[in-house]
């Protein structure tokens, strides 16, 4: 994916120290051990308990953080309570573990992990902070995503994904959002990813910010209109689906009934704009957007309007 976030499938150990070890202040007490061990999880685990030696579902497919709590205890251990409290966790195929404030992990627990072809890391960072930035990037890596066949473009801070049939104008519409000043995210392939209860955008690396306009072939969109017309990432808050005018006779004139679609379980506002020679897409693109912001303020236009005539029906008595 363009910003940058590696697949699930490609997150790795070693991957984990390239994009992350610098923000996190990791350095290696095992060498390379465990570095090309996949990261199977999002989450991290504390192993406090299961020193102990209970490890009724221990959680060991997480990077396991050993933070002030659980170095404490292993000091407090002669040398074979600690090799047997280690044992306990890593009698499991650990991965990964991080040693927190700078603390210096006991040899035992080099050891052990060294045997078992786990990496081992220090970070001076304090444990909370460390946790919330680690499970942070793994909830963007692991997010829950998929590809849509559409364009994404921000309007006035509005993610618009135009989506529809092929060749019925996507690009060109949106091309024509980018001449009035706004900025395109994606063309062609969206990867929409859900960060809790957002759905994020971006586009396709190896295309980059290139769109396809039949009859002109391929267009470099910053090389032509500036870096200021392209953007990494986009949350999408809304969909406009662009669809022939002989599709359907009962096209909504007033706004009344809204419509929604469903992307990895969120629901967004979904606008059907039908295709017709001589319709300015992109103005009525941008009008879609400044709607939806009016809406999100409040303003509900159409209802409005539908209850001053109601209003006028019922005091001329019809």
């Amino acid at each position: 994916m363009r910003d940058r976030y590696p697949e699930p499938g490609e997150m790795t150990v070693r991957k984990l120290v390239e994009l992350l070890g610098g923000r996190l202040l990791l350095s290696s007490s095992t060498g390379e051990d465990g570095y090309s061990r996949a990261v199977t999880s999002p989450d991290i685990n504390r192993p406090g308990l299961a020193l102990t030696g209970y490890t009724h579902r221990f959680l060991y497919d997480r990077i396991q953080i050993f933070g002030e709590t659980e170095i404490t205890f292993l000091t407090s251990l002669d040398t074979e309570g600690r090799t047997r409290a280690l044992a306990n966790i890593f009698q499991f195929p650990v991965y990964c573990s991080v040693v927190t404030k700078g603390l210096e992990p006991p040899a035992e627990l080099a050891a052990a992990a060294h045997d078992r072809d786990c990496a081992l890391f220090r970070s001076p960072r304090d444990t909370t902070p460390l946790i919330h930035d680690l499970t942070g990037y793994l909830s963007e890596v692991f997010a829950p995503r998929k590809s849509v066949h559409g364009t994404l473009v921000d309007v006035f801070g509005v993610g618009l994904l135009v989506t529809g049939r092929s060749a019925i104008g996507k690009s060109e519409a949106v091309l024509g959002l980018v001449e009035r000043g706004h900025r395109l995210v994606a063309d062609d392939i969206v990867r929409i990813r859900r960060t809790g209860d957002l759905l994020l955008g971006t586009g396709d690396t190896l295309m980059g910010y290139h769109m396809e306009i039949r009859g002109l072939g391929m267009v470099n969109v910053p090389a032509l209109y500036g870096i200021r017309s392209i953007k990494d990432r986009q949350q999408v808050d809304m969909e406009v689906r662009l669809v022939d005018w002989s599709q359907r006779p009962d096209f909504d004139r007033t706004g009344l009934d809204k419509t929604t679609t469903t992307y990895l379980g969120i629901k967004i506002p979904q606008v059907v704009l039908p295709v017709l020679p001589g319709r300015n897409l992109a103005l009525l693109l941008e009008v879609a957007a400044m709607n939806f912001l009016l809406t999100s303020r409040g303003v509900d236009v159409p209802a409005a309007l539908d209850k001053r005539l109601i209003e006028r029906m019922q005091d001329s008595g019809v």
